[in-house]
């Protein structure tokens, strides 16, 4: 099987939040098939609401000592939304695309991941130092409760380099270039090495109710909430990752009346991005004063949407210096004459973060390009993902032999 057959395996079995243990238990058959000895985590998350789910792990050790490579991956996917033209677990060609559920976030990714393993696993004796894949669920749920796990069983602080293939090309579109200091285009193939961050708030407005034919007797809760949301969508800034601040978006709108009445209340929920330097707790001091600023009449409350621990606080990151993150720039294409080549960062944040704020090993993503993420008619390029696993194999061989 190469990794478009197993791409296709992949698809064809649902993985969202609401199904079942299937495609770890296909994963761990496959692996056991190919002559590797994976093995499940051993510990429980007392956080993880799921608990029916199993992380797949699989290490190799070389004859040498060398670099540890962690490499990882998640086989959830987002709930299907509708209006697919193909049903989101067939796994249809067409004209260069691979289209199904979770096809490139991340499913092809982990495809090539699972093929290099056997690839490596069959010139183990050749290898100098280890390499550890690590296949985990519930990334596509709130506090990626998967790598958390990962993270808790196992100490990776002491690990050389990480490895997530990610759609990169996707994840990095209107994202900062560290080389050339800006945001331009990208196309395959396309490093990441770093992440932006994102903290939620929920915030109420509490009015008080009038006759809607004499709506300056009451406080329209409404009114005051799409005040802040404008307030919000022109609040000055520049930023990028490494200075400024994160932007705002709104991501949920409740109002609400009974009747023909001045509503009293509403509720929004806000994403705040995350750069260099920034936290959770400066950005609620930010949005504190702009809401003071505007001078609103309903009474409000912000909440810092719940995570369990603060370990689970999507943190934003970036390795700009790394001999690992030569060695991949090294295979990529060079480009125009006098150009660098381009080390690109995300405005996305996933289990990258978890992973590379919580061992600060340098964490590169890697992925095949594609379309519809976290929509209808997903799909991967096809010849993305064969270069993705020749890509990932010809790096790891060069570091580990």
């Amino acid at each position: 099987m190469n990794s478009i057959d197993i791409t296709k395996e992949l698809i064809k079995i649902p993985s969202s939040k609401n199904d079942d243990n299937s495609i770890y238990s296909y994963v761990f058959e496959l692996l056991k098939e190919n002559g590797l000895s994976p093995f499940k985590q051993s510990i429980e998350n007392p956080y993880n609401p799921a608990g029916k789910l199993d992380n797949i792990y699989v290490l190799i050790e070389g004859a040498k000592k060398g670099p540890s490579v962690l490499l990882n991956g998640h086989l959830d996917t987002v709930v299907a939304a509708d209006g697919w033209f193909y049903s989101p677990y067939s796994a249809q060609e067409d004209n260069g695309k691979l289209y199904g559920l979770g096809a490139a976030d991340m499913k092809a990714g982990c495809a090539t991941l699972i093929n290099n393993i056997i690839r490596l696993n069959k010139m183990r004796d050749k290898l100098k130092g280890k390499v550890f894949l690590t296949l985990v669920f519930g990334e596509e749920d709130a506090f990626s409760f998967g790598t958390d796990i990962l993270l808790r069983e196992f100490h990776l602080k002491n690990y050389d380099v990480c490895l997530i293939p990610e759609p990169s090309p996707l994840l990095s579109h209107n994202s900062y270039c560290c080389t050339h200091n800006k945001v331009h285009d990208t196309n395959f193939p396309v490093l990441i090495t770093g992440a932006e961050g994102r903290v939620l708030f929920e915030i109420e407005f509490i009015g008080k109710s009038s006759h809607a034919s004499q709506p300056s007797l009451g406080v329209n809760a409404i009114h005051d909430a799409s005040r802040l949301i404008n307030a919000l969508m022109n609040f000055d800034f520049f930023s990028n990752i490494k200075m400024g601040r994160g932007e705002y978006t709104t991501l949920k709108f409740e109002g609400f009346t009974k009747g023909f009445s001045v509503p009293d209340y509403c509720k929004l929920e806000i994403n705040r991005h995350l750069v260099i330097g920034e936290n959770p707790k400066n950005a609620t001091k930010e949005l504190r004063q702009i809401i003071k600023q505007l001078k609103l009449k309903s009474k409000i409350n912000i909440r810092k949407k719940f995570s369990p621990t603060p370990e689970h606080e999507y943190l934003p990151y970036l390795f700009e210096e790394s001999e690992y993150i030569d060695a991949f720039l090294k295979l990529l294409p060079e480009p125009k004459k006098g150009k660098k080549k381009c080390r690109l960062t995300t405005r996305s944040v996933g289990d990258f973060n978890f992973i590379a704020r919580r061992t600060k090993v340098p964490t590169l993503v890697f992925g095949p390009g594609g379309g519809n993420i976290h929509s209808s008619n997903e799909f991967v390029y096809i010849e993305d993902v064969l270069k993705t696993e020749e890509y990932i194999y010809n790096f790891l061989t060069n570091i580990l032999t």
